[in-house]
């Protein structure tokens, strides 16, 4: 049986300890007494160091917990260290949660159907099928008075019946003796986590947003060093868009969607300009182009570094004309364009499928419009020459 350290002291980080057996190899390691947290409860494991090997999972095994390292570790004494970082980290994000959701719940009546604690943000689902952008400011709000407050956090072992009388959050539908976590007037629960003695050493609390799943309503959040990181990135990507618009950071609130405008006009200006070039570009070729001896002119037109939006508008432009058929092979993306006219004669579907099936291509489309992909530029121009032929 290992003896969990971190039930009564999370912030013990340095321990000494005795490697008790190894679970099928040297590096699943049982000890006597340990401080590693394992994954359990939605909390990550920590990790960490055992003599001289990694820790790098922690698995809760019943009576057992069994540190994974990255090295063989003896039997015998040993010396185990807690990653500070990680363990702050873990503690700040479990009290955070349990803060929200008692607010939500007090303030709000959102009772708390699931928690997932993440390596880089975490999510609490609420039970409420929709969340204002009102009360979640108010919610964020609340934590972060409560968390200025330094309210006590302890922990507590208590008889589990004594414990569901005397006012649990969630009754715990267990026997025996519970680990219970308090914050002072404010929740208790029922929790194997790791946690801080005070509300302020959770730093600040921000939300992230609001999804809906299931009917109900799942809310993303960072505390303490998440926060701070989340700032820091914010404003470097603000500050390196100001200096991209060549603006200060406050004018982007107004500049940002007045660049927007402007280059939606911009596109759209471009969309009719590409058309019009598209129906001269055809024409100019139709012109030059001599009809065969079906009368049908046969175009064969090979795109540069026009986009895919102009060759597409040169097929449409072709399907008005006079007994017309246009090949058009695009470059990038590399595709292969295929255009009949209504008097024609030519289905276009019909004639690049088979062609394309010949080079392992693929593709198809309508009698008067298709258009197909090969492995390669030498594929597709075998497919022009059938399409073209045929």
């Amino acid at each position: 049986m290992t003896e969990r350290l971190y039930y009564r002291d999370a912030t013990l980080l340095d321990f000494q300890a005795n490697v008790m057996e190894h679970v099928g190899d040297a590096q699943h390691v049982v000890l006597d007494r340990t401080a590693f947290y394992p994954t359990s409860g939605g909390q990550l494991h920590d990790i960490g160091g055992l003599g001289a090997a990694r820790v790098v999972d922690v698995i809760d095994a019943a009576d057992r917990i069994i540190h994974v390292t990255s090295a063989p570790v003896p039997l015998g004494p040993v010396r185990g260290a807690v990653d500070a970082v990680r363990r702050r980290d873990h503690m700040q994000q479990h009290s955070a949660q349990h803060l929200l959701s008692a607010l939500a719940a007090d303030h709000l009546k959102w009772e708390t159907v699931s928690v997932h604690f993440g390596a880089e943000h975490s999510t609490i689902e609420f039970a409420t099928a929709s969340i204002s952008d009102r009360q979640l400011t108010e919610l964020e709000r609340w934590a972060n008075d409560v968390v200025a407050e330094a309210r006590a956090v302890t922990v507590s072992f208590e008889d589990a019946a004594a414990a569901d009388q005397a006012g649990l959050r969630k009754t715990s539908g267990r026997t025996g003796e519970i680990r219970v976590v308090t914050i002072t007037d404010i929740d208790r629960s029922a929790c194997g986590g790791t946690h801080v003695s005070r509300t302020s050493e959770i730093g600040s609390v921000l939300l992230l947003g609001v999804e809906s799943v299931r009917g109900n309503s799942r809310v993303g959040f960072l505390a303490g060093e998440r926060v701070l990181t989340r700032a820091r990135a914010s404003d470097s990507t603000l500050t390196a868009l100001a200096r991209e618009l060549g603006c200060a950071v406050g004018d982007l609130e107004t500049l940002v969607p007045a660049r927007q405008l402007e280059s939606k006009v911009t596109r759209e200006q471009v969309v009719k300009l590409e058309q019009e070039v598209a129906v001269s570009r055809v024409r100019a070729l139709y012109q030059a182009t001599a009809p065969g001896t079906d009368g049908v002119r046969r175009i064969a037109h090979r795109g540069q570094e026009e986009s895919a939006a102009l060759l597409r508008a040169m097929v449409q432009a072709t399907v008005p004309l006079e007994r017309a058929l246009l090949v058009v092979i695009g470059r990038s993306p590399p595709a292969i364009y295929v255009a009949t006219s209504n008097d024609s004669g030519i289905d276009a579907g019909a004639r690049l499928k088979p062609a394309l099936a010949t080079v392992g291509g693929r593709g198809g489309g309508s009698p008067r419009v298709a258009q197909g992909t090969a492995a390669s530029g030498e594929a597709l121009d075998q497919v022009a020459a059938q399409v073209l032929d045929a």
